[in-house]
């Protein structure tokens, strides 16, 4: 055999091991981490109609790539000067009814502007649920919605739940990056360091996609609040929460709330008085 052929058979194993074994080795040798699959799921077009005849609501879509929009609900506000929140939904099998909750109830009798749009793959919104495609129409979201609003990034107030906390993160930092920071960012129940897969016979064999926030937290500009429960059953805990807290340092305030679970949090009296007087404090 020349070394041809031996540096093709080495390339070629190498391969192999980068992306088949690897992952396989990964899955089964590394460090253990909280493993959730992608709960997208279909939304009745009633169900979505329903929704947007709730008083001051109306439909929205936003077209993240040529062929792939998301499914959105706007609540727009009486004054052109007022602020608005942009709510990034956790994993989550009704995105925009839970995400239209959360912002009612944060929101209040306040005259905010609200938005909540769900991700590709959920609630009937285009496209796959994917990491990386994920990641990507983090920022086109509130860009999007800031270009057709009408209101500068500074105006918004970005909320993110769960694996939402990750993908606020990334529209933060690329605000930020582009000289247009959000107004503030609150991180409710936040991941840190997970494994999410799409649900098939295979999964278990599946090494799954990789969210890790903290790395990103570096390129936040936007003053932080992370609220975090003590009995936050689906993250086995608070620690990933106080991970974030600790990692933004003075950048961030933490709210710890005793006995709080992980979907109980969106409509926890003190987590949403803190959200609430957080972007209050914020608004200009």
């Amino acid at each position: 055999m020349n070394n041809r052929w031996r540096v093709g058979l080495a390339v070629a194993a190498a391969a192999l091991f980068l992306g088949v074994l690897s992952p396989l080795y990964e899955r089964f040798f590394g460090r253990t981490r909280l493993r959730f699959p992608y709960q997208s799921r279909p939304l009745p077009e009633a169900t979505y109609t329903r929704l947007a005849a709730q008083p001051g609501w109306a439909k929205a879509s936003l077209e993240v790539t040529a062929g792939v929009s998301l499914r959105g609900l706007v609540r727009r506000p009486t004054s052109t000067a007022a602020p608005w929140v942009l709510f990034y939904p956790g994993n989550d099998e009704s995105q925009l009814e839970r995400g239209q909750s959360l912002l009612i109830k944060l929101g209040s009798a306040r005259d905010w502007g609200l938005a909540v749009f769900a991700y590709r793959g959920y609630d009937s919104s285009g496209g796959k649920s994917e990491h990386a495609l994920l990641r990507d129409d983090a920022p086109l979201i509130l860009a999007k919605l800031c270009e057709a609003q009408q209101v500068p990034p500074v105006r918004v107030h970005l909320v993110g739940f769960s694996i939402g906390g990750h993908f606020a993160v990334h529209a933060a930092r690329a605000a930020a990056g582009s000289g247009k920071r959000a107004a503030s960012l609150t991180l409710l129940a936040p991941v840190d360091d997970i494994i999410m897969y799409h649900p098939s016979p295979w999964e278990k064999l599946s090494a799954g996609e990789d969210y890790q926030t903290r790395p990103f937290l570096a390129e936040v500009q936007a003053p932080v609040l992370v609220v975090q429960g003590t009995a936050d059953e689906a993250l086995a805990g608070p620690q990933q929460g106080r991970d974030i807290a600790k990692a933004l340092g003075e950048r961030a305030r933490y709210v710890e709330l005793e006995g709080v679970e992980h979907v109980a949090l969106l409509s926890n009296p003190a987590a949403l008085d803190a959200a609430r007087q957080f972007i209050e404090s914020h608004t200009r």
